[in-house]
């Protein structure tokens, strides 16, 4: 469970989560994707301070909810290819993939 100092950092990037049941371990794709694209100074700072380089670095490279901007800034934070990120692969032009 999250305690309350953490609720209060990290609640305004997931006003649509149920807070009082996230787990820091389990659901730190979604805080960490939320934090990176909404976030402010704190919610940042608390990302990079609770959780591994190497888990902020699969979520900017595997997140499809996250900006360009986001991934953008966050490549160029990590020193990482945009192209191996889920955002700037090449999207399919059609709304169903072909068969």
């Amino acid at each position: 469970m999250i305690n309350n100092t953490v609720k209060d950092i990290i609640a305004p990037c997931l006003w649509g989560a149920a807070i009082n049941s996230l787990d820091l371990e389990f659901d730190k794709f979604l805080i960490i994707e939320r934090a990176l694209e909404h976030g402010g100074d704190r919610q940042i700072e608390f990302a990079l301070a609770t959780f591994n380089h190497d888990d902020i670095i699969y979520v900017v490279q595997q997140s499809s909810y996250l900006s360009p901007r986001t991934v953008n800034y966050w490549c160029l934070f990590f020193d990482l290819k945009r192209e191996d990120t889920k955002c700037f692969q090449k999207q399919y032009r059609y709304l169903w993939p072909p068969f």
